[in-house]
């Protein structure tokens, strides 16, 4: 003879998965990077959503702006094709930089601005004092790439061209 489970029954089977279910989900709450479960709510760091697919789309969009960022110092100056740096990337050797123009281009002068960048790092640095056509990289640049800017006031606008990076310096 089968028995109906009592009331009670039921509703300590159902507090018993629901009280499961509530610790899966307070395990994976957790695992969320800059959210915690305080009490009974999820709190994350300002800028932070609980959504692990929220926080992917954030970071793409931070990546995506960094890389727009950087290539803001390549503006173009009219009849400049490239700026090139030529020497090996080692300390007591000099490095010279060179413009590449047009055959027909009247460049204006232009300033030269060296910087050093820290393995890890994704700051350029600049170096005091550099400021010419040629850099000869000492012990303090040792392990970091170095590259030279080339800065113009053309028709009433600054712009700027960085060569590629060399290094690191030996």
């Amino acid at each position: 003879m089968l028995r109906r489970p009592s009331r009670l029954l039921l509703a300590l089977a159902a507090g018993s998965l629901l009280a499961s279910l509530l610790r899966a989900e307070v395990a994976a709450a957790q695992d969320l990077v800059g959210c915690q479960l305080v009490g009974a709510t999820l709190q994350c760091v300002p800028g932070v959503t609980e959504s692990p697919q929220q926080q992917i789309l954030q970071l793409e969009q931070q990546i995506s702006t960094d890389i727009q960022l950087e290539g803001t110092v390549q503006q173009r100056i009219n009849g400049l094709q490239q700026l090139v740096l030529a020497g090996n990337a080692a300390v007591g050797t000099m490095l010279t930089a060179t413009a590449v123009a047009d055959a027909q281009a009247a460049l204006p002068t232009a300033n030269y601005h060296w910087y050093r960048l820290k393995p890890g790092q994704r700051t350029w640095v600049l170096i005091e004092g550099a400021t010419g056509t040629t850099y000869v990289p000492g012990t303090l640049d040792v392990g970091q790439n170095l590259m030279v800017v080339a800065v113009v006031n053309q028709n009433g606008q600054v712009k700027r061209v960085a060569s590629a990076p060399v290094g690191p310096v030996r």
